[in-house]
């Protein structure tokens, strides 16, 4: 009875630690990413700026949560100071557009918005299953935390980057 007692409050513990955390054994680098962009243009993982923070969005463009959250973050997009921020989906690049002329992403030529078609080498990595999926990055490249579904709001998102 205490073996079974003991594996039952080990078990406990661990679902009790947040999803977000991502522990030392998994702190994946930045994948090795291509998206095609609205103008047609490719953005790869190489085309990222050196030693600046980074927010990797993963978005299916009929979300409604997905809408809200880039919404929101559109408003909040001072707070974000020098992070980078990309978004990146698999849906084709027609549907990408319509996300983009939705959301207001479009005066933004810093955010980079594109699919990576079926390839889903960013989908695998974070191994996304709802969306959006949030992906945070350090200036060094160490990914600090994740959000799936839930996401914080911008505001606490940008805090997070100023710690």
């Amino acid at each position: 009875m205490k073996k079974f007692s003991g594996v039952f409050l080990l078990l406990a513990i661990i679902c009790s630690v947040p999803a977000q955390t991502v522990s030392s054994q998994n702190k994946k680098g930045i994948p090795p990413f291509s998206i095609i962009q609205v103008n047609g243009v490719a953005f790869k993982s190489t085309d990222l700026k050196k030693n600046l923070p980074l927010m990797i969005v993963y978005f299916d463009p009929d979300c409604d949560h997905c809408v809200q959250f880039t919404l929101e973050l559109v408003k909040q997009l001072p707070a974000f100071g020098n992070v980078q921020i990309v978004f990146v989906t698999y849906v084709p690049v027609e549907g990408v557009k319509s996300f983009v002329a939705q959301t207001g992403l479009g005066k933004y030529p810093g955010i980079k918005v594109g699919t990576e078609g079926t390839n889903f080498i960013v989908r695998y990595h974070y191994n996304v299953m709802q969306f959006p999926y949030l992906a945070l990055h350090d200036k060094t490249g160490n990914l600090f935390a994740t959000y799936e579904s839930e996401v914080p709001t911008p505001l606490q998102l940008s805090a997070m980057f100023k710690k």
